[in-house]
């Protein structure tokens, strides 16, 4: 049962950490059955959960992740979970909620973990537990907030050596070691494809070193393509008003921007050119103004998730009126 915050359970058209180390552990030769009381996606746009719409949908996607989850939360019901889904592992990368939004100390956050793993060991006393650290995230750059994180994560390793016990073993991945947070993450905190495989390798090593499950992910670790990954349906007509082009397009999964491509045609333009500032998801349809009358135009569109763009739409063409 992997267990986490919104890192863990992703949102709309991502892939997510859990299905690269599923994917891995299948590819070794490992059968795993995820399990929990969740699965599914948080739609970023919308601010609502329940999304399925996974890059890819076809792993088992159970688990106990959602967005705003916080250790200090989870220490209360974690038994119960444990005792309901009898998992034989728990994946566990919580904490940054509880350090960045409650501002808990190094004292409360060391308790707090400790009474995590007391319980999910009353209710099954041989799990096998692995503590992922805090990935890196932007939020670092505030130097009071980089040591509560380095604090932390030095907590989780001690925490882990003096509790882990022959019965029930714990052991840490180094799940962060490789991220950046200019091209492995989002918007910062949340991974994009590459920041995915990263978290998913720590925890594949985790468990390959110390439970002798499945290989240790290989590396040189892919360079995967980062934004949305479905191509929006553009179209454009002429607008009732003059010197002006409409366009409307499909939504895509994830996305909260869109960049906009215009060509002149008739003028002889051989080239898109990109329009300076993306529009929020809300503004489709939008209107393209300031045409020259009687010239026809070429559009096209990129999605982008964050800081990552990605697919782009069809060319969709309209003679301005």
């Amino acid at each position: 049962m992997i267990i986490g915050d919104s890192v863990t359970q992703g949102s709309a058209g991502d892939y997510t950490w859990q299905y690269r180390l599923y994917k891995h552990l299948l590819a070794d030769g490992v059968r795993p059955r995820m399990v929990g009381p969740y699965g599914w996606l948080f739609n970023n746009v919308t601010g609502v959960q329940r999304a399925y719409s996974y890059a890819d949908p076809n792993f088992q996607h159970r688990n106990d992740a959602t967005w705003g989850m916080a250790l200090f939360e989870e220490k209360a019901v974690i038994g119960r979970k444990v005792a309901t889904y009898r998992p034989d592992y728990l994946l566990v990368l919580l904490g940054l909620n509880d350090l960045f939004w409650h501002g808990f100390g190094q004292p409360v956050m060391a308790h707090n973990l400790v009474s995590f793993i007391a319980a999910a060991r009353a209710a099954r006393p041989h799990i096998r537990i692995v503590f992922g650290l805090v990935p890196p995230d932007i939020h670092e750059q505030k130097r009071s907030f980089a040591v509560a994180v380095a604090s932390y994560n030095r907590t989780i390793s001690r925490t882990a050596s003096r509790l882990s016990t022959t019965k029930s073993p714990i052991a840490v991945a180094h799940d962060g070691a490789d991220i950046h947070v200019a091209t492995d993450l989002w918007d910062g905190t949340h991974p994009n494809a590459n920041g995915e495989i990263r978290i998913a390798a720590g925890f594949a090593d985790a468990l390959a070193s110390r439970f002798h499950l499945g290989r240790p992910y290989p590396k040189p670790y892919p360079v995967l393509p980062t934004g949305p990954l479905t191509s929006p349906k553009l179209t454009a007509r002429p607008s009732n008003v003059a010197h002006q082009i409409v366009l409307s397009w499909t939504l895509a999964p994830g996305a909260g921007s869109y960049f906009i491509y215009i060509k002149d045609v008739t003028s002889g333009d051989t080239s898109f050119t990109r329009l300076p500032l993306p529009l929020p998801w809300s503004k489709d349809p939008w209107t393209a103004g300031l045409l020259n009358s009687g010239d026809t135009y070429t559009f096209k569109v990129q999605a982008c998730k964050g800081v990552d763009c990605g697919a782009y739409s069809n060319p969709s063409t309209a003679t301005a009126p």
